[in-house]
């Protein structure tokens, strides 16, 4: 599971880097903000589905430490609603991109740093099942 999740984390910075090589504005900026709309929420779904549930289930302290995560969750889940509905044109898209890039940064960083590896000697069976 926890190497699904790491390989969904370099999609969606790979996706971040294409962003940055893009011309500001047009159709497809449209599309890769759209593109990261549908994978941020089919990855948020599988955390909140299998990774959350084992970390309450075997990690000290893993209720706090979800509720923490789906907080940040729910964060970016705003950015990219603002996301939605700005013009890629207006000048509101690239500081928006910005904050999604960093919220979600943030987010990959506390994941891989300290509840992948906590889940990972906490239950090492719970850890390497597949979504």
């Amino acid at each position: 599971m926890i190497d699904e999740l790491m390989t969904d984390h370099r999609e969606v910075e790979e996706m971040f880097g294409r962003n940055q090589a893009l011309p500001t504005g047009g159709r497809r900026l449209r599309g890769l903000v759209d593109g990261l709309t549908i994978e941020l929420a089919r990855h948020a779904v599988a955390e909140e589905q299998y990774l959350y549930p084992a970390v309450c289930e075997h990690v000290e302290g893993g209720a706090r430490l979800a509720d923490k995560e789906i907080a940040d969750h729910g964060r970016i889940e705003k950015i990219v609603k603002q996301l939605e509905t700005v013009d890629t044109e207006s000048t509101q898209m690239s500081p928006l991109l910005g904050q999604l890039m960093a919220e979600v940064a943030e987010h990959v960083e506390d994941e891989e740093s300290n509840l992948f590896p906590m889940l990972r000697r906490a239950a090492p069976g719970a850890a390497e099942r597949s979504r």
